[in-house]
């Protein structure tokens, strides 16, 4: 298994710069290029200017100025095969002060197609301090859009998300979106969300120190009604650490079996202290769940991940069986469940106000490696006092544990494992490597 190490992730902004270069210079001799100063540098606003250069030209060169450029919110319509090109360092800023409804964005795109964004190694930068009020003030939105590559660029200190994804009215969805190289740092409720998307491939980039309002996650796929779909959504060689909330958060609770079935990969990621004390969510690394009654179904799939250096559990999870199966292959999980002794590696849980018409579970561990010194057992299962929890079923796996202080590797809260169905877990215990 390839490990995502932290050096690597300092040294992606400086080689994502290098790389620009291959990007920037043919683009300079486009003859449907301009520089975005061309329609003038103002040290207050550029909103006009940059609406003006963007439908005027099929491709725009942000270039580099003697200070950032302040834009107020901008809202993009219905543009086709645009190209948008920052030179190295730029820094396109929200205008303090201009962001004065709860909805506005940095940089919105509503019903566009084909459409690229070149950061060589530039951000887009708000004023996360000034949003006292509200969560939508995000960085980068796309809304209804498709064709869109977005490379090597910083997102930093939205009032709202990193990055959003979503359909827009009629549109039900965005889809053939590829985010490449992208750091999303210190936003306000995550660093990403996708709400409704088809075909999203997410490359070699950083969600880190999601930090504001609930959730707080570093990642957030969560549609939001029964009509939208998550559609072979794919995160590869990607970095989610250091986020007020989980790494990575899979909610899939608006979805139901009316829905279209989903489809999500996750492949050689990497996920560290996740989750803060002072967020009320559940405390883990990757929060799993779907509707109570009629879950969605489809497939979801973790393979060599990483985990490494976490105060919380692995896994989270009130998912029913009959919904989306998810597997698990190849992980890596040490150092975890530092916070307290108390903390197992894998949580099950049917609280007592949730509904439920079958068992919980779907899930498969394949080489699963864990190395951790909780006192608690490595899988607990909690029922409820009302037995909402009708029973765990579809569970199965090989795993080794690693862990001198382990007594026992399931327990049973409020819940009789009679009830269990296809409960098939094979693990080794060992007190040392």
């Amino acid at each position: 298994m390839k490990k995502l190490f932290l050096f690597d992730l300092l040294l992606l902004k400086a080689m994502r710069t290098l790389f620009g270069i291959v990007f920037l210079c043919p683009l300079l001799f486009n003859a449907q290029s301009v520089n975005l100063s061309t329609y003038g540098f103002n040290t207050n606003d550029n909103k006009k200017g940059f609406n003006e250069a963007i439908r005027n030209n099929d491709t725009i060169i942000v270039d580099k100025q003697s200070s950032n450029w302040f834009v107020s919110p901008l809202k993009l319509r219905n543009l086709q095969n645009k190209t948008i090109i920052f030179e190295n360092d730029v820094v396109l800023q929200a205008k303090p002060g201009a962001y004065v409804n709860t909805s506005d964005a940095l940089l919105k795109f509503i019903n566009c197609k084909n459409l690229k964004i070149i950061g060589n190694g530039s951000m887009l930068l708000m004023n996360k301090s000034e949003y006292i009020d509200g969560e939508w003030r995000m960085g980068l939105s796309l809304m209804g859009c498709s064709n869109v590559e977005i490379k090597n660029l910083t997102i930093s200190s939205s009032g709202g998300d990193g990055i959003y994804i979503d359909g827009y009215k009629d549109t039900r969805f965005s889809e053939n979106i590829l985010i490449d190289g992208v750091i999303s740092t210190n936003n306000k409720r995550q660093g990403i969300s996708v709400i409704s998307a088809k075909n999203v491939w997410v490359k070699n980039s950083i969600f880190t120190k999601t930090k504001g309002t609930l959730p707080e996650a570093g990642l957030d796929i969560e549609p939001d009604s029964e009509t939208d779909v998550i559609i072979n959504v794919n995160f590869e060689h990607c970095s989610f650490t250091n986020n007020n909330h989980s790494g990575i958060v899979i909610g899939l609770d608006n979805l139901t079996d009316k829905s279209e079935p989903v489809s999500i990969n996750f492949k050689d990621c990497y996920l560290s202290m996740n989750h803060d004390v002072s967020n009320r969510y559940p405390a883990a690394e990757i929060i799993i769940s779907s509707h109570p009654e009629f879950p969605v179904k489809g497939n979801v799939s973790f393979s060599d991940i990483v985990i490494d250096e976490s105060n919380w559990r692995l896994l989270y999870s009130r998912k029913p069986s009959k919904g989306y199966h998810t597997s698990f292959k190849n992980i890596s999980a040490i150092d975890i469940c530092k916070q307290r002794d108390d903390l197992s590696v894998i949580y099950f849980e049917v609280p007592d106000y949730f509904k439920s018409s079958g068992p919980i579970g779907g899930f498969s561990f394949e080489n699963m490696y864990v190395k951790y010194n909780s006192k608690s057992s490595f899988f607990t299962v909690r029922g409820s006092s009302l037995g909402t929890l009708n029973g765990i079923k579809n569970v199965t796996g090989d795993i080794t544990i690693v862990n001198p202080n382990l007594t026992e590797f399931i327990e049973y809260i409020k819940y009789s494992s009679s009830k269990n169905k296809n409960f098939d877990v094979k693990y080794i215990i060992q007190k040392t490597d």
